[in-house]
């Protein structure tokens, strides 16, 4: 059997998926117990809060069996039966202490109200008149505290805008304030994002340095690999890259990062090796994928222009057949126009036929891409993908973060990033 021979028998059976160990999955259930109890346990009526209570002892005592040595197999049932009374909700609270996850010890993403009030009293954009009346915590940016934030009073501010502020937390070492320079140039050039209001690059009394943007309208609909199954919509993201890819290289080479070289990118590859085999999941599709990728860096290609790196349905705005605003730009680098194209692919597909898509990506000002370019970025972003979620699994095990959104994300979406990985390679190999 050749190489491509043993690659292809390697990932042929996209079944065989890595399963999370038990300290993985305790602390999914943790951080959803936490979730149910801390977060959505407010402004019900009846019995209602109760029985969330009641779900998330069930959920503690399960991850409390997860932990230990020679758990029982009726653990299911002996955690319902603990949680059939109100003394359980408390159980549940001491379990998820004593499991290393307490909430006065994870990082969780929130926004300091009255802090960002006391700041924009004093600051010409808000004036001593403004009063914050809502900031609330809104899906999405899951590497920065992201929130809506409501005022009244602002001289120069409107009345909804989005607050958004480093974390500690977040699997990826980006600032707000790269994030604010990008999006000056691109909300200015045909792009549909959000305008920038305000940066505090350094920390003041609300914390860490956060951006002030303009809110855009729409929802979140769909997710990277469930997009919603519109034409219209596929063709719009389209148009935006190709948009984005045309802009001048005077004006991105100012305010983006440099593209990586060879000598990186083949030390990049090293990198995934070593961050497998330190704290990713036994995955042969990983391990197939980071092999390929070191006998294939001569097809990474050498053109540059300014790249998104993070394109999917949960960093977009959508308002029925419109797509109104790309979303976190935290990632976005001089790269290979492929490296978004690669992202992308996986999920368009499902909207559009991958060449009409093409078609009207040129046509906006896209580039031409070599289809050994293309499947090369499509492999390499997928692996960078699953190393951040690594990264940010192996924070959350540790019990550093509590956050939901994370925890969906390693959940789900790897598993679904393997399957897309795999089937990426299987087409490689045949």
């Amino acid at each position: 059997m050749n190489g491509a021979d043993a690659q292809a028998a390697t990932v042929a059976s996209i079944a065989n998926l890595p399963r999370p160990d038990d300290a993985t999955l305790r602390a999914y259930l943790l951080n959803v117990a936490d979730t149910i109890c801390r977060k959505l346990n407010t402004g019900l009526q009846g019995d209602a809060p109760l029985r969330l209570r009641e779900c998330a002892t069930i959920i503690a005592r399960v991850a409390q069996h997860l932990g230990a040595a020679g758990a029982a197999p009726d653990a299911l049932a002996e955690a319902a039966a603990l949680s059939a009374t109100e003394s359980a909700f408390e159980a549940g609270e001491e379990l998820r202490g004593n499991a290393g996850t307490a909430p006065g010890n994870a990082l969780e993403r929130r926004v300091d109200a009255p802090a960002l009030q006391f700041y924009l009293q004093a600051h010409p954009l808000g004036g001593p008149r403004l009063r914050v009346t809502e900031a609330r915590l809104i899906p999405g940016g899951r590497c920065k505290v992201t929130a809506l934030v409501r005022q009244s009073g602002g001289a120069n501010l409107p009345a909804e805008f989005i607050f958004r502020q480093d974390w500690q937390g977040g699997a990826t070492d980006t600032t707000v304030a790269g994030e604010f320079v990008l999006l000056q140039l691109v909300s200015s050039n045909g792009i549909r994002a959000p305008r920038p209001l305000l940066l505090e690059a350094a920390a003041s009394a609300v914390g860490a340095p956060f951006i002030l943007l303009e809110k855009m309208p729409g929802s979140l609909s769909g997710s990277l690999f469930t997009p919603p199954r519109s034409a219209t919509l596929g063709a719009q993201l389209a148009q935006q890259m190709g948009r984005l890819h045309s802009l001048p290289a005077d004006k991105t080479h100012a305010v983006a990062p440099a593209a990586i070289q060879r000598q990186e990118l083949e030390a990049s590859v090293a990198g995934f090796r070593v961050m497998q085999r330190t704290m990713g999941i036994r995955s042969r599709v990983t391990d197939a994928a980071v092999d390929w990728l070191s006998d294939h860096l001569g097809d990474a290609g050498t053109e540059t222009c300014l790249t998104h790196n993070d394109l999917g349905f949960h960093n977009f705005l959508v308002e029925g057949e419109t797509l109104t605003a790309l979303l976190d730009w935290e990632l976005a680098a001089l790269g290979h126009p492929a490296a978004d194209l690669g992202y992308v692919k996986p999920f368009v597909t499902r909207m559009l036929p991958w060449p009409e898509f093409v078609n009207r990506y040129q046509q906006a000002g896209g580039w031409t891409v070599d289809p050994h370019v293309l499947r090369f970025h499509t492999i390499y972003n997928a692996v960078r993908l699953y190393g951040l979620i690594m990264q940010a699994r192996a924070a959350m095990v540790a019990g550093l973060v509590n956050d939901v959104e994370i925890t969906v994300a390693c959940a789900d979406s790897t598993m679904m990033l393997l399957h897309a990985l795999g089937n990426e390679l299987r087409e490689a190999s045949a």
